[in-house]
């Protein structure tokens, strides 16, 4: 265990060398009711810090079901709602509005395999997941109003001990229908270090690419079979693909922003702490 704590502590500065790097925290209260033997009805409250822990980030409000059709095969399903919290965000009338903005909906689908090696549970999910983001001024050129993804997450936990289960996981999430486009005309950099272009072609809905990796370092603790608690590391890297524009039209106020390798692309890093609480029965 001592190992794995080192090479996660070596990981981040890596991972984040000339990169945004942020901190934050998370806190979730569950409950896991059993219905019948392998269909358990799971209910779950979330709150995120935004980044860097200045402040709340988010609310999040899970419903779902799973059922166990074998041992070592498990199917679930649910909804999400998002509640993001804007501190301070700035509205086209240059008004600074703080508090909850825009919900968006998630819908999800998983199935997990299991295979028992000795003390260690190996475990593999594959989840598809819907969201649909409510905001009005949503700008469809930057963003998708309703996203999907594939999350592809991989993991060993161990059996050994009677009250705690140490767990160590690594999660891959691919964006199947980001926007796509391109620029075209002369181009010059203003001194907010934006170039603008004359021409963006908003081509759709067609990028799919892995734009975010997951590490997560965790420890189940039970004292009894009807309580559990997690604490847990996460280690967020974030690969987006992102152009800042307006429109497919000419736009010299704003233009198309570039980041810092010329291609669109931004790269961040995040080192959330975390505490989850499961009552069980």
């Amino acid at each position: 265990m001592k190992k794995i704590v080192l090479a996660l502590a070596l990981l981040v500065p890596a991972v984040s060398f000339g990169q945004s790097f942020s901190t934050g925290g998370r806190a979730a209260v569950g409950v896991d009711y059993k219905v019948s033997k392998g269909f358990h009805i799971e209910a779950e409250e979330e709150v995120r810090t935004a980044d860097s822990f200045a402040g709340l980030g988010s609310l999040r409000t899970t419903l779902g079901i799973s059922y166990k059709p074998l041992n070592f095969l498990k199917v679930g399903a649910g909804y999400t709602l998002i509640n993001p919290y804007k501190i301070g965000k700035e509205l086209d009338d240059d008004v600074l509005y703080t508090g909850f903005w825009a919900p968006r909906h998630r819908f999800f689908a998983d199935v997990t395999g299991t295979l028992k090696l000795g003390k260690f549970n190996l475990s593999l999910r594959e989840r598809f997941q819907f969201t649909h983001n409510a905001d009005n001024d949503l700008n469809v050129y930057q963003s998708t109003r309703n996203a999907l993804a594939l999350k592809s997450r991989i993991g060993v936990k161990y059996k050994g001990w009677r009250y705690v289960e140490p767990s160590l996981s690594f999660e891959a999430r691919a964006a199947l229908n980001d926007p796509w486009g391109y620029t075209s005309g002369s181009a010059q950099t203003t001194s907010d270090t934006k170039r603008e272009f004359y021409t963006y072609t908003h081509t759709g809905y067609t990028h799919a690419y892995f734009d975010r990796l997951r590490l997560n370092l965790g420890v189940d603790i039970t004292p009894s079979k009807y309580h559990t608690f997690g604490p847990y590391i996460l280690l967020d890297y974030n690969m987006d693909y992102n152009i800042d524009t307006n429109g497919p039209d000419k736009w010299a106020t704003k233009g198309v922003r570039i980041f810092t390798d010329n291609t669109g692309w931004v790269y961040s890093t995040g080192l959330i702490f975390g505490l989850k609480y499961t009552c069980s029965f």
